[in-house]
Formats: C-alpha cells, sequence, structure tokens
C-alpha cells in the first residue's frame, strides 16, 4: 500500500514528529510506500530523510493518488482529503491543547481515528461526529532505543528530557543539593540520538513520549512537567500512567519542592530493567504498525465532496494563524510585565539616592557657611590685629586646619560639580 503521512510541520523533535518517523519506518521496513508531507520543514525533515524517507513540503509534489493518509492535525487533513477523495483517511489524535488538533467535525471526512491513551479516546468520543476509534498504544523503536549501560545505586546525574522548560530551576535547585547533576535536552538543546543523550544519567525527567523513550534506554523515569506529574514510573502505576498517555495527571498528586525531595529517596536501580522490559511488552512499534495495518483492512474509504474542504482548509489555516499570534503576544506579555515592574522598582530606588544626595548637600552647605563665617572672622583678625607674628601663625593654622575639614571639601566639590552642570547646560 502506499501511504501519505501528514504533520503540520517537521521543524524540531517533538512527541507527533518522532511518531510520526517511527510509524513511516516501520510501515516502509514491512514493504509499504511511505511519504512524508508537512507544509513546514526543518532541520527534522533532514533528519527524517537521513533515516530513508522521502520528504516533501509541496502538494503538487506528492502522488496522484495513493492508499491511505494518517494526518495528525486539522491544518493538513483537510487539503490532504481534497487531494485524495478515494483514499482511507486516518485521524490520529496527538493532543488535547489546541483545537486543530482535535478530529475533524464535518461528517464524511475522516474514516478511522487513532488515539494512543483513554485520555484522547475519552476525548474522540465525546466529538458531535462519530468515527470509530482505534486504540493503540505509543511506538516506540526498540531497537534503536536500547540501553547504553546500567544506571547507578544511587542517582548522580539527571536529565530533564523534552521541550517544556517551565520547571527546570526547580527540579534543578531542589536535586543539586542532594548532590544530583541536572541537564537539559530539548528545547534549545535539540538531540535527535537520544539513547546516546541520556546514556550517562540515572534519572530522566520527562512525558508522555519522551517518558517512553526513556524508559526503553532503561533509565529510571520520573514524570513531571509544566502540565502536572506523577512521580516514578513503576510497574503499579504503570497502566494508569500510560491511559493518561504519560501527562503527569493520571494521580491528584501536586509536586511541590518538598515532595520532589522526598521522592528522590525512592530511586532504586532495578527502575531502569524493569522500565525498559514495560517497554518491550507494550511499545513495540512493529506491533504498533501491525495493528493499524490489520485495523485498515477492516474499513473502506467513504465518498468525500471536495466542495467544503477548500473552505475548511482556509478557515482551519487561518485559526491556526491566530492562535500563534495569541501564543506570541502571551509569551511577550509577561517579560514585559516584568521589566516594566524592575524599571519602576530602580527609579524609586533611584529617587530615594538622589533625595538623600540632595540632603547630603544641604547639610554640607550649612556646614559651609559656617566654616566661611568662622574662616572671615579669623581672616579679619589677621588682617587687623597688631598681634605679634606669633599670634598671626597661630591664626592661619586655624584657618587651614577649617579648610581641611570634610564639611568644606564636600561643599566645594558639591559647588565646582555644580559650577560643570551650569557650563554644560549652557
Amino acid at each position: 500500500m502506499r501511504f501519505v503521512l501528514a504533520n503540520r510541520h517537521l521543524l524540531a523533535a517533538g512527541g507527533t514528529e518522532v511518531h510520526f518517523v517511527t510509524v513511516a519506518e516501520h510501515l516502509q521496513r514491512l514493504g509499504h510506500e511511505v511519504l512524508l508531507f508537512a507544509p513546514e520543514l526543518g532541520p527534522f525533515a533532514d533528519h527524517a530523510r537521513r533515516h530513508g524517507l522521502d520528504v516533501h513540503d509541496n502538494l503538487r509534489e506528492l502522488p496522484a493518488a495513493c492508499d491511505v493518509v494518517l494526518a495528525q492535525d486539522g491544518v493538513v487533513v483537510y487539503d490532504l482529503a481534497q487531494r485524495y477523495p478515494q483514499a482511507l483517511m486516518i485521524f490520529r489524535v496527538c493532543g488535547d491543547v489546541f483545537d486543530f488538533q482535535l478530529p475533524p467535525q464535518l461528517d464524511g471526512l475522516v474514516d478511522l481515528i487513532v488515539v494512543l491513551s483513554d485520555r484522547y479516546r475519552r476525548l474522540a468520543e465525546a466529538c458531535a461526529v462519530k468515527v470509530p476509534v482505534l486504540r493503540l498504544r505509543v511506538p516506540i523503536d526498540i531497537d534503536r532505543l536500547a540501553p547504553l549501560g546500567t544506571i547507578r545505586d544511587r542517582p548522580q546525574r539527571a536529565v530533564l528530557l523534552g521541550n517544556y522548560l517551565e520547571r527546570d530551576e526547580q527540579i534543578r535547585e531542589v536535586w543539586s543539593r542532594r548532590g544530583v547533576e541536572v541537564r537539559r535536552v530539548g528545547g534549545d538543546v535539540q538531540t535527535y540520538e537520544v539513547a546516546a543523550a541520556v546514556a550517562d544519567a540515572d534519572i530522566v525527567v520527562a512525558k508522555s513520549r519522551a517518558a517512553l523513550d526513556a524508559m526503553a534506554c532503561g533509565r529510571a523515569v520520573y514524570v513531571y512537567d509544566a502540565f502536572g506529574g506523577d512521580g516514578w514510573v513503576t510497574p503499579e502505576n504503570y497502566a494508569a500512567l500510560e491511559a493518561d498517555n504519560f501527562a503527569g495527571q493520571a494521580s491528584d498528586r501536586v509536586i511541590d519542592a518538598v515532595a520532589l525531595a522526598e521522592d528522590l529517596g525512592g530511586y532504586r536501580q532495578e527502575m531502569g530493567v524493569v522500565n525498559r522490559d514495560l517497554v518491550l511488552q507494550h511499545h513495540s512499534a512493529r506491533d504498533h504498525v501491525i495493528a493499524l495495518l490489520s485495523a485498515i483492512g477492516e474499513h473502506a474509504p467513504q465518498d468525500r465532496s471536495p466542495a467544503p474542504l477548500r473552505e475548511m482548509a482556509r478557515l482551519i489555516a487561518l485559526q491556526w494563524s491566530w492562535e500563534l499570534t495569541a501564543r506570541e503576544f502571551r509569551t511577550m506579555h509577561w517579560p514585559l510585565r516584568e521589566h516594566a515592574a524592575r524599571s519602576e522598582q530602580l527609579s524609586l530606588k533611584a529617587a530615594e539616592v538622589a533625595r538623600q544626595a540632595t540632603e547630603a548637600a544641604r547639610q554640607a552647605q550649612r556646614e559651609r557657611d559656617e566654616a566661611l563665617a568662622h574662616a572671615r572672622q579669623l581672616e579679619a583678625r589677621l588682617a587687623d590685629s597688631a598681634a605679634s607674628v606669633d599670634e598671626g601663625i597661630a591664626l592661619r593654622r586655624q584657618l587651614d586646619a577649617i579648610q581641611a575639614t570634610r564639611a568644606w571639601k564636600l561643599v566645594s566639590a558639591y559647588w565646582s560639580f555644580a559650577r560643570r552642570l551650569r557650563r554644560f547646560g549652557g
């Protein structure tokens, strides 16, 4: 069969992008023809090509016909349904944050919905347009993602694996004080070789697919990020965490700094081997693709009219554009507020410093006026007195002592600075 797998972009390594390539590779290994389509390409598209996959960003470059379209978001599904009206349309629900991740609510568009957790199955089944739902598990390339060494009896290093950076400092602060070195892989530190990136780590902090990747690599995995946390993956809680897509919301736990510190004591060396076994039993990418192919044989494509698809494609593209703009404004909002608050604090501090400087100058002026009056008295006595030379010398010494005082020097410097300012001001 010929497959076209579609995603809105192939820019960096993320859960949807890695799923995309994993499924494509295993379909291809089973003899099927696979083409990848994404309107936006980047370094991860080059990574896919290095793995022997055919990648395109232009619909006109795709073949005229295909058997199955597997789309992962609404940004691409309408264009591909319009191009391939006779193909079986499969939509994978890959998230529940944005509307474009929801199954398309247009009758007759999608033939089968694929979900990889109970969380997303509930979402798909709650939609108004009813489509058959296939529940599979997250596919992991268990050959490429394999342990490179064992983890230590006591944890020394942890890797934060993923693209959500909001909780990094909290984990570093708590665990570093307990002798665990913490570093980030993901976000600005991209890597496509996860096994090598976590090889020296004992603990991987992650969610969703990244958690399973780390489990396959034989690491102890702690589920925690900006969206919540469930702590350690164990055989006892695996089923609940898997049903929740390892999203950190399978329990009612709220993990704070105290909980992070206490949980670190629950680390065990055997966690690495156990996690690897859980992935081998439940998440083989080959088993996933075989189950998908079996389901495809049980469904037939529906007749689709191209008329509404062009308009829906245009509307979803506009919606996504505005959502991106809104996200950019939200991202800019808080840094600007923090900058304004810091500026206000600096302004208040500067005003206080200026007030103190003005008061000090006034005090120095008063002391200088008193010193000037005393000096004039001494000079008058020196000029008019018929006293002896010794008396004149004593008076001169008194005058020199006054001019050597801190107040005299401070005020002299103040007036010198004031004269320079007046000259500068014109």
